[in-house]
């Protein structure tokens, strides 16, 4: 019994300690591809240079426009669909795997893929009227 309450009042001491502040990030990131978008929030300015993409098994350059502001935040346009994640090489030659942001091309096929009620209902109708204008003739 006594372990018991021990090992209670050692949970609730660890649990009850504050979360330790995480800083805001410095700068942002943001690579569009065709399909989804990939976000890297770094901790300190970004350094300067060029930064590059890695497009099927090979560095290529990434045109990034900067914006001031705080945070500081870059945008750059690769044309081409991207995987479930995609490895950045900063001007320091640091490589970040960045996960991709929203829905990916499964679920965007599916939901491409389904209708509303009134345009299943409209389709519905539309091929009533082609069977009976079939059957006419």
């Amino acid at each position: 019994m006594r372990w018991l309450l021990v090992a209670l009042l050692l949970m609730a001491g660890l649990g009850c300690r504050k979360p330790e502040p995480v800083a805001p990030p410095q700068a942002r990131l943001v690579v569009r591809f065709l399909d989804r978008d990939a976000v890297l929030d770094l901790t300190g300015l970004p350094p300067e240079g060029f930064w590059r993409v890695m497009n099927a098994g090979q560095w290529e350059p990434l045109e990034v426009r900067w914006k001031g502001g705080a945070p500081r935040i870059g945008a750059a346009v690769v044309g081409r669909t991207a995987p479930d994640w995609v490895l950045l090489e900063d001007p320091a030659l640091d490589t970040h795997r960045v996960i991709m942001r929203g829905p990916g091309p499964e679920e965007l096929a599916q939901r491409n893929q389904r209708m509303d009620p009134d345009e299943r209902d409209a389709m519905a109708l539309l091929g009533v009227l082609w069977v009976l204008g079939w059957a006419r003739h």
